[in-house]
C-alpha cells in the first residue's frame, strides 16, 4: 500500500495544532469568510466542482477558506477528486494514485480505491503513477481544509496532471464523470490553480514592474478575464485564451478538466466567491499571484 507522506515544507504546517490554528486563521482573515464553518449534513447537494488555490496557507489561504466555507454548507460529499498541477516534474497526461493513503498531520486521509480505478479504467489517458505525487504541493495543501471541514469521513482520488492536449482533456474529464455517475459516488471533482504569475523571478513582466498601479490593474484584468471563462463552464476557450496569449495561469489544464467532468455531471452555472491577490495580503509589488475560488453547481 502506498504511503504519502507530506513534502510540501513552506506551504503549510507539519504540525496538528498549528495546522488548525492556521486554518483558523485563513478563515477569520481579512480575505477570508469572516467566520468560522457550520457542515450542513443534509445538503442540499448541487456542488460538483470547485476552483482553489493551492499557494502557501499564508498567502492563498483566505481565498481557500471561501471555497472549503461554501462545500461545508453544500453537505457532505462521499470522494473528492482532485486534480492538481505539476511543479517539481513534467510528464504528459495523467497520473493517478489508486491505493493508499496520504499521512496528514490532521490524520490519514484513504483513497477510494473502487472509484480511482474506475476512472483509470475509463480513460485512455489517465495512468497510474503514485509517484508522480512526491514532493507535489497542489493537492497535498487540500487536504487540511478537507479535513478541518470533515474530519476523516470523506476519500480522495488524487489525479496529477501534467502536459495534456485538448483531446486527452476530454477523455479525462468524461472518463471521471463517467466513473462516478456509473458507481453514484457523491463526489466533487476539485481542480487547484493560481492564477497570473507576474515579476522577473517568473520570467513574466509584460507590461514592465512600473508603475506598480498599472501592473497591479493589468493582472486583475487578465485573472477577472480568466475567472469569466472558468465560471462561464467554457473548457474550450480557456484553454484558448491561456494558451494563445500566453498566460501564466499553472493549472489551466487541471480547471477544463474539472470543468468537462462538471458539465458532464449537470453543472449549469458557475459562482465567483473570492478573487484577490499576493499583493492584497502581503503588500509586495515583486512578485504577484493571483488566487480565486470558485464554485461550479448543477
Amino acid at each position: 500500500m502506498k504511503i504519502r507522506k507530506p513534502s510540501a515544507w513552506g506551504f503549510h504546517p507539519f504540525n496538528r495544532d498549528d495546522e488548525v490554528l492556521e486554518i483558523e486563521r485563513s478563515f477569520l482573515s481579512k480575505h477570508g469568510v469572516g467566520r468560522k464553518l457550520a457542515v450542513s449534513t443534509e445538503g442540499p447537494r448541487k456542488m460538483v466542482g470547485l476552483v482553489v488555490p493551492h499557494a502557501g496557507y499564508a498567502y492563498s489561504g483566505p481565498v481557500a477558506s471561501h471555497a472549503y466555507y461554501e462545500i461545508a454548507g453544500d453537505g457532505v460529499p462521499e470522494t473528492f477528486v482532485l486534480l492538481g498541477p505539476t511543479h517539481s516534474s513534467r510528464f504528459p497526461g495523467y497520473s493517478a494514485m489508486i491505493d493508499g493513503v496520504w499521512k496528514m498531520p490532521l490524520g490519514a486521509v484513504s483513497v477510494d480505491s473502487d472509484l480511482a480505478k474506475e476512472i483509470v479504467q475509463s480513460s485512455s489517458f489517465i495512468d497510474i503513477n503514485p509517484e508522480a505525487h512526491d514532493k507535489e504541493h497542489s493537492i497535498e495543501v487540500q487536504l487540511p481544509f478537507l479535513q478541518y471541514v470533515y474530519g476523516d469521513q470523506f476519500r480522495i482520488v488524487p489525479i496529477a496532471v501534467g502536459y495534456s492536449d485538448h483531446a486527452m482533456i476530454m477523455d479525462a474529464g468524461r472518463a471521471i464523470a463517467k466513473a462516478i455517475s456509473g458507481m453514484e459516488r457523491d463526489s466533487v471533482v476539485v481542480a487547484t490553480t493560481d492564477l497570473t504569475h507576474y515579476g522577473s523571478a517568473y520570467g513574466y513582466t509584460p507590461v514592465g514592474m512600473s508603475p506598480f498601479t498599472k501592473v497591479y490593474e493589468w493582472i486583475q484584468d487578465v485573472d477577472r478575464s480568466i475567472i469569466d471563462l472558468i465560471v462561464a463552464l467554457d473548457a474550450s476557450a480557456l484553454l484558448k485564451t491561456v494558451t494563445e496569449k500566453g498566460y501564466t495561469m499553472c493549472g489551466a489544464t487541471p480547471v477544463a478538466t474539472m470543468l468537462i467532468a462538471a458539465r458532464a455531471l449537470g453543472a449549469k452555472s458557475g459562482k465567483l466567491l473570492k478573487y484577490t491577490t499576493s499583493y492584497d495580503v502581503s503588500g509586495s509589488t515583486k512578485l504577484v499571484v493571483g488566487y480565486a475560488a470558485i464554485a461550479v453547481s448543477k
